[in-house]
């Protein structure tokens, strides 16, 4: 289309102004004009590896990822917030609502089948920025607020309490090796926008899942309150009892965003205080070695030994710009903040020295280029580190509806998604979206026609589980909604699907059991063995619990209600 040609062109002429042989990036401290003209030059060259990389010219689609398109528009959003600079706006607006979907969910069919739930949940944290910052809504879309609710609704309905009493699974498909694991990222992102969503929108609904989302995750080894330290993951087979201990940025960044919107929400309440302040000393003492400077943020897990994999150097990235937001909406932070989005800012103008056109590699805390081969990744982080300063500068705090009252909520009607609109749902536990709930169930599961295999793993195209809790809203929903007819002919739905699975699940076994005795070994190959196991025993289980509930819901048919 005519728009992104006019903005190739345009990334393209950019580019070639500002490729000046300058020994950095010209940073200098407490100088405003030299950071824009710093952003510009990182920005360039991160926006031409996004135009090669796209997958046969798919908007915001990257060849081997999908959700670093939506971290790179959530970035360049802020971007644009913090300096004005609007050049890459259509090609963020056209491509950010594009990759929303058919449904306006970040959810398409197309990725369904490997996601993970913080792939999706970047999306909505794109969406969400683009409400704070008043960026301009699309005439006849959605707004972005209701495009961020619909990742919000899709992931609580996700909340998963047959396993570890709550949380949410990494991944969303049942044979891919996070499905059995709950994580940092997945859950400190939800808690994050859901923190979000409370405060733009003022409705509580999002704050009582906040504190929910806090709760459990401080509840198990995900987010160790004791000591504020933060594992990447823990895995159901241990009971969500074990942890890995990796240490990533952004993990704490997502939890301490997260609760300084809660701060700001609740206004000034001691008990969030106490958090962001537990969080911001430990991530600042993690992830600002001394011996790197005391000031600079590093991905102390990777960078040392330039291990760092696409995904792993965006993350300090994410977590400047985190780390402005607490400083905004935390005044009392902004005095052990801002030193380090300066000495980080100041670091990134040297190593980004890659000649001829400035670009950048990922140690921030050396003094030259590292002689990584820059890409998007490695721009992005730049572009966030060097935003993040500018956001400190401009000092705005998020907007809110108040404030951008164009960004207001507007239901979206979609195929797979609860119809229901929030304000019409009980606070948390919501008994009466069983019917949108259970029709969510059946069209994902059967998105695609049937259960399919394909390497690295198989799975289903969505999930099947907590058809106890299933049960239990869908007698509540009969009783109370006088949807009978629809719960009924829905349970005999699901009943066959589960049916389906079962039949295919042994040949599905068989792909996934080579693949992973190929590429895993033997230890690894035996334990998913007794996951698959355990998987058929609790698919046999919720047949029969279907099975009871189609009776049930055939005698409720029957029951006059209001």
């Amino acid at each position: 289309m005519r728009m992104r040609s006019l903005y190739r062109c345009g990334a393209t002429t950019l580019l070639l102004y500002e490729q000046v042989t300058l020994a950095d990036l010209g940073i200098q401290a407490n100088d405003v004009d030299t950071l824009k003209s710093a952003a510009k030059m990182v920005a360039a060259p991160m926006m031409e590896f996004y135009d090669k990389n796209q997958t046969e010219g798919i908007p915001g689609k990257l060849t081997g990822t999908w959700y670093v398109a939506g971290a790179m528009f959530m970035t360049l959003i802020q971007y644009w917030h913090a300096s004005s600079d609007d050049t890459y706006n259509p090609v963020v607006s056209h491509d950010l609502m594009f990759q929303s979907g058919e449904n306006y969910d970040f959810f398409s069919k197309n990725y369904s089948h490997w996601l993970g739930n913080d792939d999706q949940m970047f999306w909505g944290l794109a969406s969400i920025t683009a409400s704070e910052t008043g960026f301009p809504e699309i005439p006849d879309k959605p707004t972005w607020t209701s495009l961020a609710r619909a990742v919000f609704n899709m992931q609580v309905a996700r909340w998963d309490t047959t396993d570890c009493d709550g949380g949410m699974r990494w991944q969303i498909p049942l044979y891919l090796p996070g499905y059995t694991m709950k994580n940092a990222i997945s859950n400190g992102g939800l808690f994050e926008l859901s923190a979000r969503l409370a405060r733009f929108t003022m409705n509580n609904t999002y704050a009582q899942w906040a504190e929910k989302i806090w709760d459990w995750s401080a509840s198990t080894p995900l987010l160790q309150t004791n000591h504020w330290y933060i594992a990447d993951s823990t895995s159901i087979e241990a009971k969500c009892k074990d942890a890995g201990n990796t240490q990533w940025s952004y993990n704490y960044g997502t939890y301490l965003s997260g609760a300084s919107f809660m701060y700001n929400y609740t206004n000034g309440n001691e008990q969030w205080l106490e958090r962001v302040n537990g969080l911001l000393n430990s991530l600042l003492g993690t992830f600002c070695p001394n011996d790197k400077g005391g000031n600079v943020l590093s991905e102390v897990a990777c960078e040392p030994i330039m291990t760092c994999d696409r995904n792993q150097i965006g993350f300090k990235g994410y977590t400047a710009m985190w780390l402005a937001h607490t400083a905004i909406l935390v005044p009392s932070t902004a005095n052990r903040i801002y030193p380090v989005l300066q000495g980080s800012a100041l670091a990134i103008s040297k190593q980004c020295s890659k000649q001829p056109d400035n670009t950048c590699g990922i140690r921030w805390w050396q003094s030259t280029w590292d002689g990584f081969t820059p890409g998007l990744e490695s721009q992005m982080a730049a572009l966030g580190g060097i935003t993040a300063n500018l956001m400190y500068f401009k000092s705005t705090a998020p907007k809110t509806i108040d404030t951008n009252p164009d960004g207001k909520e507007h239901q979206i009607i979609a195929t797979h998604e609860d119809e229901t609109t929030l304000d019409t749902l009980p606070p948390v536990d919501a008994a009466d979206r069983a019917g949108g709930w259970i029709l969510t169930v059946i069209i994902v599961l059967t998105a695609g026609g049937s259960v399919w295999c394909d390497e690295p793993g198989f799975t289903p195209s969505g999930e099947v589980k907590g058809t106890e809790e299933l049960a239990t809203q869908l007698q509540a929903t009969l009783v109370v909604r006088s949807i009978s007819d629809q719960a009924h002919e829905q349970t005999k739905t699901l009943m066959d699907i589960l049916f389906g699975l079962a039949s295919n699940a042994l040949y599905c076994s068989m792909v996934t059991f080579q693949w992973i005795y190929r590429e895993g070994g033997e230890e690894q190959a035996k334990s998913q063995l007794e996951d698959m196991k355990a998987w058929m025993r609790r698919l046999s289980e919720r047949w029969r619990l279907a099975s009871e509930y189609l009776t049930l819901s055939e005698i409720y048919r029957t029951v006059e209600t209001p």
